[in-house]
């Protein structure tokens, strides 16, 4: 009979462990709300992007090698892809407006063809 809580304990530790990975991994922390509506929202994006994020390694050939991975290294390496594509299209966009010089723009074209961001 004392056992009984921890028994019981075994089916919320994965909810502890879900919470936990949300709010350190994947940085939720600072969201806040506070209907019930809000929450179930926030619950259901919250699984619908680790989903998306967990077969996408087995729907993209690009992502095969990280089929293997942990949810936060797979994050952490989708994140910086992110990153470098957003700042080298903004950079793109800079150049585009503010010099216009072709030699710079078909240089940076040349080296997304070759990292497989453009065809």
């Amino acid at each position: 009979m004392q056992y009984i809580p921890l028994f019981l304990y075994n089916f919320r530790w994965p909810i502890e462990v879900s919470y936990y990975e949300q709010k350190t991994f994947w940085s939720l922390c600072s969201y806040m709300v506070r209907s019930q509506k809000g929450i179930e929202m926030l619950v259901n994006l919250i699984n619908l992007a680790y989903c998306a994020m967990k077969l996408l390694p087995y729907q993209e050939k690009d992502f095969a090698k990280y089929r293997g991975e942990s949810a936060q290294e797979f994050r952490f390496i989708l994140s910086r892809q992110i990153r470098e594509q957003v700042f080298f299209a903004t950079f793109v966009q800079n150049i585009e407006t503010t010099i216009k010089s072709n030699s710079i723009i078909e240089a940076l074209m040349s080296l997304f063809r070759r990292q497989g961001f453009i065809s």
